[in-house]
């Protein structure tokens, strides 16, 4: 197999990724509906922003990705700018989730927060993704505490962030 059908598959992969984000938030929201909790409506409300935030940074993502795969120097910024403002979105939607999930009952958080978590997860490898491509702000796009998360579970991403320490401020 040549570098370029292995650069290939590697894209393909990464793109699934993206997609994956789709998968969960209708995931999300189907366990929601389904579910027997005593106020499924509070649920779905709940659950139903983070799965749209989910969705259009999914969509912007997914448009970012062609673009960057496409290997257009032009539009490299604005690609980096996207997805960053995709990428923060979604994060700061998981931060609003996780706080009004605190009203809902321990048996409907534990519903979804399983759904939530692979979520962040997926969110991880689409960042892994996309530094192939460009350099990403993390700390403009997570809380810190999700950085450190990030960078245990992600060798690609401690060492980017390690090399980033060690380059000199201009």
């Amino acid at each position: 197999m040549n570098t370029a059908t292995k650069q290939m598959q590697t894209w393909e992969q990464h793109y699934q990724d993206v997609i994956e984000l789709y998968v969960l938030a209708d995931q999300l929201v189907a366990t929601a509906a389904h579910s027997q909790v005593e106020d499924p409506e509070t649920q779905l409300d709940v659950v139903g922003m983070l799965a749209e935030t989910i969705g259009s940074s999914a969509d912007i993502l997914s448009e970012e990705f062609i673009v960057l795969c496409e290997g257009k120097p032009s539009r490299k910024r604005a690609s980096k700018k996207r997805v960053e403002d995709a990428l923060r979105h979604a994060y700061a939607a998981l931060g609003e989730y996780a706080l009004a999930a605190r009203g809902l009952s321990s048996k409907a958080r534990g519903i979804t927060d399983s759904i939530v978590k692979k979520i962040k997860r997926q969110l991880e490898l689409v960042i892994t993704a996309f530094v192939d491509f460009i350099s990403l702000s993390l700390d403009r796009i997570m809380p810190k505490h999700d950085v450190e998360e990030l960078k245990q579970r992600q060798a690609k991403i401690a060492l980017m962030l390690h090399q980033m320490s060690l380059e000199p401020r201009a």
